[in-house]
């Protein structure tokens, strides 16, 4: 796995919302339900997303959260950026601190290269197009528990 539960559960989350054709916020409950979350670690990650207005939340009997901007504004390296732990992901892929050539070990350049193919898939898909199958399909090896 190379994106934290904290990513994946938040892209996942996000992919939700972009899907929703009815324009009605949705619950926290829902979400995790449908998404096979634990609801108390999905607040705690929406409630992130929201701090930084990736999404809105209302409260009351019509709230929940939305998508701030249109799915087809939103990229999955803005998603990844904003969750995960290591987003620049410098950290050697054996542990050994920060991952530079005068350290190098045995995958360094193995690591550069997968690390550059991934950005690259985060920066081009946005979430719009990743709520739909195809894209589904091409980041799943990278997300922990992927549901189909």
């Amino acid at each position: 796995m190379i994106l934290s539960k904290s990513t994946g559960y938040g892209i996942r989350a996000l992919a939700f919302l972009a899907r929703r054709t009815d324009g009605r916020p949705s619950l926290v409950h829902e979400i995790a339900e449908h998404e096979g979350i634990p609801p108390v670690f999905l607040q705690k990650i929406l409630g992130e997303l929201r701090r930084h207005r990736m999404l809105r939340s209302a409260k009351g009997i019509h709230g929940g959260y939305e998508l701030e901007r249109p799915a087809e504004e939103i990229t999955l390296w803005e998603i990844f950026s904003l969750l995960e732990p290591d987003p620049h992901l410098d950290t050697c892929i054996l542990g050994r601190g920060i991952c530079r050539p005068e350290n190098a070990c045995g995958l360094h350049a193995d690591w550069q290269r997968i690390r550059h193919d991934l950005v690259g898939v985060l920066q081009q898909t946005t979430l719009a197009h990743f709520a739909g199958t195809p894209a589904l399909a091409a980041l799943t090896p990278f997300l922990e528990d992927p549901k189909p």
